[in-house]
């Protein structure tokens, strides 16, 4: 351990110094800045771009915020008036209302906004260039178009670029600075490198950090998803988007953002009161009729997706009171009691009747006033909820079905592979009960302990598998994996296997493994206490018929056509059904796979317990205020601030 600690010290050392050398000669190679044009211009411009949720459309540029307003305040303190920086204002957002791919667009258009505006009114100021997460994506995007394209600036004009946590680590001429990770960063990496900026381009990445720190050889279905989910969805930004990928992001997007579903109550006391009032800003009642019709689809489709998924409802009803999962919870069920569809289309006739009626009259127009009436009445349950409790579930909501989902793809599909390993014991197990029957020793208390003791190897044979299947759409989940872009193949296996999943009675082979293991229990106990053995004997041959039945159903589920049970019959009596897939006879096929290197990288996946939150807020991913990777201890927002410094002062600041 100390060996390869001296190492990593040493490492990062010698990088340090290759980092001071390069920016040395860089600046000799540059004319000093004596003068610019314009009033006001700074001598240096610093571009940082926040990361996901750190910002918004709205917010001030010139504000400093998120993991990045550290750095600029320390530039300023020592620069004064000579530095000026800029936090461009985008969405910021991912899979709650509007895609990773799309937002991050609007990210690099923004930051290009910023630069240029600096650019062009000043023509001698210098830029450094930053970004977190997200905004390390768009502003590395920024910079190698700089480097590579020359544009919107010549690269002569960038001092620096300091990328953190950049979903395209490891891309061509940028320069890690601290410990090694393993892999690029979950999005791949730029395909053009940094070209002219790679001398002066700086990527730090924690370890742990899976955004910027994805090994795809070893954890391919992970890659894969993640640049899946990553991907932009809008006809502007979906030029080269593969419709599988643009499918699946679609698919996990909440419809909503955390401040949508904020503003829902005030949106439809708007509405009411203006409308109620007779004396309407159509205005501003469209926009808040169109913004609730746009929340309520989300809140719908959500709601619609919770029910399917039970484990989703336990999960949130089984969470701390008064947290936001807990709040969370109290929300769906509000929804599910509330008249969703008749709200929506309340909000639909609101906006088609509003242009009739004109603005600011006395006069309270009956259709408008009916469908004001509806919209309240129909959502009631929902806005009922005090607005703090709403804010606080908002959070969790607008996240919840890609958190979930996610993790249930990495779940289930390693469950797959264990299940499909399991089925020739089970199998061989359920075979094994007729031959217990027909066994010729006459001791009828081995007998029934042999045949408890078949069951206790099905039961825990299958019981992670039906415990699983009981609260999780499989259907969704195999739609889902086999839209990953895998090269390997790995995740069209796991695929097929939750596909035929989906279809196989396991609810029903629960119910009949634990109650003939509590009935074999109860005889077994009362030989052993000596019992009226012909009594025993008689309730045991009553026994028979369900025993047998199980075998049947247990040989049908696997390789015959057994109808499914409803996950709600867990806990009720049994009764034998035939019918299934024959799972088994591509059970041999499939487990070949299962010891294949996807295969581990997808168990790994659930060990690490990857879910959507974590690709885009881990702990780990916002450590770098902590996180240490120069000689002297720098964390990484020390060693960036110094860094920037340093190339500021080269030009004569």
């Amino acid at each position: 351990m100390k060996a390869t600690y001296r190492r990593t010290i040493i490492a990062a050392t010698t990088l340090s110094l290759a980092f001071v050398m390069i920016t040395h000669a860089t600046a000799d190679a540059q004319p000093g800045l004596t003068s610019n044009t314009g009033a006001g211009c700074p001598t240096v411009a610093g571009i940082f771009v926040p990361g996901t949720w750190e910002t918004s459309v709205d917010a001030d540029p010139t504000r400093p915020r998120g993991l990045l307003a550290p750095v600029a305040a320390e530039l300023e303190n020592q620069f004064g008036d000579k530095f000026e920086d800029r936090f461009p204002a985008y969405a910021a957002r991912a899979m709650d209302g509007m895609s990773y791919g799309d937002s991050e667009a609007q990210g690099v258009a923004a930051a290009k906004s910023a630069l240029s505006e600096i650019a062009n009114r000043c023509r001698a100021t210098k830029f450094i260039i930053a970004g977190y997460s997200q905004g390390a994506d768009a502003a590395g995007d920024l910079a190698s178009e700089i480097g590579c394209d020359q544009t919107p600036i010549p690269p002569q004009r960038v001092l620096a670029v300091g990328l953190i946590a950049d979903p395209k680590q490891g891309t061509q001429g940028g320069k890690l600075v601290g410990p090694q990770v393993n892999g690029t960063g979950i999005r791949g990496t730029r395909p053009t490198g940094f070209c002219q900026l790679s001398a002066v381009t700086a990527q730090l990445c924690e370890q742990r950090d899976r955004y910027c720190a994805t090994d795809a050889a070893s954890n391919p279905i992970l890659a894969g998803l993640g640049k899946a989910l990553s991907q932009p969805t809008s006809a502007s930004t979906a030029a080269s988007t593969d419709t599988t990928s643009q499918g699946l992001t679609e698919s996990l997007d909440a419809g909503f953002s955390k401040l949508d579903l904020t503003h829902l109550t005030t949106d439809i006391a708007t509405i009411v009161d203006q409308i109620t009032s007779g004396r309407i800003d159509t205005t501003s009642v469209g926009s808040a009729a169109s913004s609730a019709g746009s929340v309520l689809s989300g809140l719908a489709d959500l709601g619609r997706w919770a029910t399917g998924n039970p484990s989703v409802q336990r999960q949130l009803s089984n969470a701390s009171p008064g947290s936001p999962e807990q709040l969370a919870g109290q929300i769906l069920t509000a929804v599910q009691q509330s008249d969703i569809q008749s709200a929506i289309d309340a909000t639909t006739s609101l906006t088609q009747n509003l242009g009739a009626s004109g603005n600011g009259h006395n006069t309270v127009d009956p259709a408008l006033a009916q469908s004001a009436e509806t919209l309240a009445s129909a959502i009631k349950p929902l806005t009922s909820t005090p607005t703090d409790a709403l804010s606080q579930a908002a959070g969790v909501l607008s996240l919840l079905k890609p958190s979930t989902l996610v993790k249930q793809i990495t779940t289930v599909g390693s469950g797959a592979f264990t299940f499909a390993a399991n089925i020739p014991k089970i199998l061989d197990a359920a075979r094994q009960i007729g031959a217990a029957f027909t066994d010729p020793n006459p001791d009828l208390g081995a007998k029934v302990r042999a045949v408890h003791q078949i069951f206790g190897t099905i039961n825990n044979l299958c019981q992670p598998l039906v415990q699983m299947a009981a609260g999780v759409d499989l259907s969704t989940v195999s739609t889902l994996i086999e839209l990953i872009p895998d090269p390997n193949g790995i995740a069209s296996i796991v695929s097929l296997i939750v596909g035929l999943l989906g279809n196989l009675d396991v609810i029903g082979l629960a119910r009949q493994v634990g109650t003939l293991q509590e009935n074999l229990w109860h005889i077994a106990e009362t030989i052993t206490g000596g019992g009226d053995l012909l009594a025993i004997g008689g309730a045991f041959a009553q026994l028979v018929p369900t025993l047998l039945g199980f075998a049947t159903i247990a040989v049908d589920t696997l390789t015959g056509s057994a109808a499914k049970t409803s996950p709600e019959m867990l806990n009720t009596p049994t009764t034998v059904t035939g019918g299934g897939t024959d799972l088994a006879g591509i059970a041999e096929l499939l487990t070949r796979s299962a010891s294949s290197q996807g295969a581990d990288s997808l168990s790994q996946l659930v060990s690490e317990g990857i879910d959507a939150a974590q690709f885009y807020n881990s702990g780990a991913h916002q450590s770098y205020d902590s996180y240490v990777v120069g000689p002297g201890g720098e964390t990484a927002l020390e060693w960036l601030t110094k860094w920037f410094a340093n190339r500021i002062r080269q030009v004569g600041v």
